[in-house]
């Protein structure tokens, strides 16, 4: 007995339909479906409608068995067939079952995290709310309005404090389109230096100078700071100590002169940072004293910094904070607290932005007025152990413990290039003009821009035999100074 079978499926149709037009038998079913798609058969590939089939009628009391279930082998087959199938199906639905699990698993995870990052940052913004509220009732109910806070009171950021740097930034901005540097020491006269003086003027009980500080207009005027807790104000001219200013306890890491004033900053691992002011105004050699010093951190200060408008002063220390003070009263403005140790700490050249290099091996820009994050110079191996911006505020570069140097350029901001040198950088200064770039590590190294965006070695200095602390620029760079474990200063220039 032969079988009716669709012509599309193969198999025995439940609802048989015959068209005549065509000359075969479909499933209604099937052929409906075909029709109403492409409105043709699909065997015969003829146009055909629904009007075209003709319905059958069929035994649908038992259907047809195929050919498999015929004979006992056949079933077996069948059956076994089928069983791979559902085994096959059952550990497919097992595998989903436990990706989907994990899935869940780490998705409940994320989100008890999240909540739980969500619940800090609400407490510490309800705390620094209520110690902000405290404090300006404690300001209000302690003092005039038009009285200044007290030493300890912090007055933040006024707007009187951000128009003054507002304003300084806008005519530095100017004056720096308007540069030209007449007076700029040529490449080839820079790759001429050579060491004219070299000078042991720290003690040698503890043997090491750790920083150094060239006046910006006055090429004379050198202060280091050194292991024995000493900074000295050496006269290069005259190639002797002029001052020694004794009053911190522990290593002197950091030191800067003010440009316009007779005034020294220093930072230490005593946690403190001192501001000394000269007797007279107009002899610069004349003895110093400490005018205040600066309590305000609990770990090691690691570097300070004098804003461009001479009045303000940033530190930054190992207790994960950095602030900015009142360098006249010595009175903190704004201490911030942050999750890592800067190491370094500079404000940019027109003092709105600043920023510090830390031990996650990354350089953090701040914006002054606010606070806030406004980039994250990531691309380091190493803990950053200095910065300096150029004298265009256009690029900074940094120096790492594994003796990488990156230049970024701050517009972008990325970095445009590398440099590898030997040992640890413990220093990178840009000269004034923002045209040579000095690199303290084993040795020293010295570069010019060849291009805009692009340094080239102009030349090495191997005077030195220990590691090379600090370096920084005369004006014009027409000289250069540097210190090392050593215990020397050693001074260069065209010979």
């Amino acid at each position: 007995m032969s079988t009716i079978v669709c012509a599309i499926s193969g198999n025995a149709p439940d609802e048989p339909v015959f068209s005549p037009k065509t000359g075969h038998v479909y499933e209604k079913r099937v052929i409906e479906k075909q029709i109403d798609g492409s409105g043709m058969c699909p065997v015969t590939k003829e146009v055909l409608s629904k009007d075209d089939l003709i319905a059958m009628k069929a035994n649908k009391a038992v259907k047809p068995r195929p050919g498999t279930a015929t004979s006992i082998p056949g079933m077996l087959t069948m059956l076994q067939s089928e069983w791979d199938a559902l085994m096959s199906e059952t550990y497919e639905l097992k595998t989903n079952l436990d990706t989907t699990r994990k899935q869940l698993s780490h998705a409940l995870y994320q989100h008890d995290a999240a909540c739980r990052v969500i619940a800090r940052l609400l407490r510490e913004r309800d705390a620094k709310g209520a110690q902000v509220v405290q404090l300006q009732e404690q300001l209000a109910n302690s003092m005039p309005a038009s009285a200044p806070a007290g030493p300890e009171g912090e007055t933040g950021m006024t707007p009187a404090i951000i128009g003054r740097m507002e304003e300084c930034a806008k005519e530095l901005s100017k004056k720096r389109k308007q540069r030209n540097f007449p007076d700029l020491n040529p490449v080839d006269d820079v790759k001429r230096f050579a060491c004219v003086g070299s000078h042991s003027i720290h003690q040698s009980t503890a043997p090491g100078i750790l920083c150094v500080d060239v006046h910006k207009t006055d090429s004379n005027r050198v202060v280091t700071g050194g292991v024995d807790s000493q900074v000295i104000l050496f006269d290069a001219q005259k190639e002797k100590m002029a001052q020694k200013l004794s009053g911190h306890s522990k290593k002197v890491t950091a030191v800067q002169f003010h440009v316009d004033k007779n005034v020294i900053v220093s930072a230490s691992e005593d946690t403190t940072a001192k501001i000394w002011a000269c007797s007279s105004a107009s002899n610069w050699s004349s003895p110093y004293s400490c005018a205040h010093t600066i309590t305000k951190h609990q770990a090691e200060i690691t570097d300070v910094s004098i804003h461009p408008v001479g009045d303000y002063l940033l530190t930054s220390s190992r207790d994960k904070s950095f602030s900015i003070h009142d360098l006249m009263v010595g009175r903190c403005i704004k201490h911030m607290e942050v999750d890592t140790e800067f190491t370094c700490m500079h404000f940019h050249p027109d003092g709105l932005i600043m920023a510090g290099g830390n031990e996650d091996k990354k350089v953090v820009v701040y914006d002054v007025k606010e606070q806030t994050t406004v980039a994250t110079l990531e691309g380091h191996e190493g803990s950053v152990e200095t910065i300096s911006f150029s004298g265009n505020g256009y690029y900074l570069a940094s120096g790492s413990r594994d003796g990488v140097v990156k230049l970024w350029d701050l517009r972008k901001p990325l970095n445009i290039q590398t440099l590898k040198v030997d040992g640890p950088v413990h220093s990178v200064q840009f000269d004034a003009t923002g045209h040579y770039l000095a690199v303290a590590s084993a040795g020293l190294q010295v570069y010019n821009f060849a291009t805009k965006s692009s340094l080239t070695e102009t030349l090495s200095l191997k005077d030195h035999t220990a590691e090379v602390m600090g370096v920084c620029w005369g004006q014009h760079a027409k000289t250069m100074a540097s210190v090392s474990m050593d215990r020397t200063l050693k001074l260069y220039k065209t010979k």
